[in-house]
């Protein structure tokens, strides 16, 4: 009696296990296919946009910029770079400080942007401060636990939600 209670323990977890693993797929599955709408409608990715909406706040040198987004500046100089090649952004030297990049929008950007939809963090982000208190200790906890049964607590990861990787400052 006692061995067959242990088997059915055993096929549960088991059964919990898939059904979790299912559940992670489905959230990297939704990662993917709002990169890839994001791509097909706009010709953008998920840091393009979160830094092009950044930018709708004004002008500003690379360096904050990359701060603001919790990027490195080598990746947002990287992403820059792709933006001002499609005409998205407008780059000149400051006024102040010849060394200093300043980066603002350019109106092709800004009516592509009116039509964007707002980057996965954010959707997530809204939905999640409407939760109780409780069940977003209950959430994090265990989305802890499982970057620490995945063995990805080392990893550095950035806020932004992209199906590729992006470098974070240090």
């Amino acid at each position: 009696m006692e061995k067959n209670k242990d088997i059915k323990l055993d096929q549960l977890k088991n059964i919990r296990c898939r059904e979790l693993l299912v559940l992670l797929r489905k959230i990297t599955q939704a990662i993917d296919m709002h990169s890839k709408r994001l791509d097909k409608n706009f010709g953008l990715t998920g840091p393009q946009l979160i830094i092009l909406q950044e930018l709708l706040n004004g002008e500003m040198a690379v360096s904050e910029l990359a701060r603001k987004v919790s990027l490195s500046q080598g990746t947002v100089t990287d992403i820059i770079h792709r933006l001002e090649k499609k005409s998205l952004i407008i780059k000149r030297r400051s006024d102040l400080d010849k060394r200093c990049v300043m980066i603002t929008l350019s109106e092709k950007c800004r009516h592509i942007l009116d039509l964007a939809p707002p980057p996965l963090q954010e959707t997530f982000a809204d939905s999640f401060t409407h939760l109780e208190e409780w069940e977003q200790l209950m959430i994090l906890s265990s989305m802890n636990r499982i970057v620490d049964m995945m063995s990805a607590e080392k990893i550095k990861s950035s806020s932004i939600i992209a199906s590729v990787p992006v470098k974070i400052s240090s």
